[in-house]
Formats: structure tokens, sequence, C-alpha cells
């Protein structure tokens, strides 16, 4: 049985489930220097996204796109808030605005991610529309299912 993710392991979950990324992880962390570690949110956004970003940019399903739906719902059915709102932040945020990349991922995601991610939009979408933004509302960047 897997590790539950947490706030507290979050990047050490992802380094095990992606061996691929230590070395940007070894830069991220020469970046911070001894004194200081990046925290969860440098690691998902320098080091994890970018790699998912230049993965999706290929247009096809791979296997660094499988595992990393599969980390993110592990991280989703967590049920730790922090853990989520570091993948929220730091992936989601990005995605929800770019239907092509969202539609390659989409039938990857598991039902939590796919709740947490639609909530998102949603959210994104109700605070678009208190500032009179009635196009490109992430809300309709979603595939039919």
């Amino acid at each position: 049985m897997e590790e539950q993710i947490n706030e507290q392991n979050l990047i050490e979950q992802l380094r095990a489930a992606f061996p691929e990324l230590e070395g940007s992880y070894d830069e991220r962390v020469a970046f911070w220097g001894r004194e200081q570690s990046p925290s969860n949110y440098d690691v998902l956004g320098f080091v994890f996204r970018p790699r998912l970003i230049e993965e999706i940019e290929k247009g096809e399903v791979t296997d660094f796109l499988r595992r990393s739906a599969a980390f993110m719902e592990r991280v989703c059915t967590s049920g730790n808030v922090e853990a989520v709102n570091v993948v929220w932040t730091k992936v989601f945020e990005w995605l929800i605005f770019r239907r092509k990349e969202l539609e390659l991922c989409w039938p990857l995601f598991g039902p939590a991610t796919k709740a947490a991610i639609k909530d998102a939009a949603r959210r994104w979408s109700d605070a678009g529309r208190r500032f009179g933004r009635i196009e490109e509302l992430p809300e309709k960047n979603f595939p039919t299912e």
C-alpha cells in the first residue's frame, strides 16, 4: 500500500514517483542553498510543472502524463488540504485556462482530480464574472464526458 500524501511528505512522494526529475530537484535545492529547503510550491512549480508542460506539448499521452495523473489523484484523494492546494495552484490553475492541454489530459485523470479541477475552474469563472468577464471563462474549457 502506498503511503498517504500530505504536506510533510509531498516532495518525498513526488521524488519517488518521478526519479527522472531528480536533476531538476537538485538544481532547485542548490538555488536555495544550505540554509533553506525549497517549499512544496517551489518544487511543484519549478521542477514538476515544467516537465509536465513539456510532456503535454508533445500532444500525445506519454508514460509521464499517465504517472502524473496517478500522482495527482493520490494527492487529491489524500484529504490533505495543503497538499491538494499545492497541486491546485501550481498545476490546475495553469491547466484550466488551456482547453487543448486539458482535453489531452482529461481522460487520464481520476474522479477526485477531475472534481478538484472543475472546482478550480468554477471558482476562477465566478471571480471572472464578478468583474464582468463573460468570455474565456475556464469552466467552458472542459471536454464533454
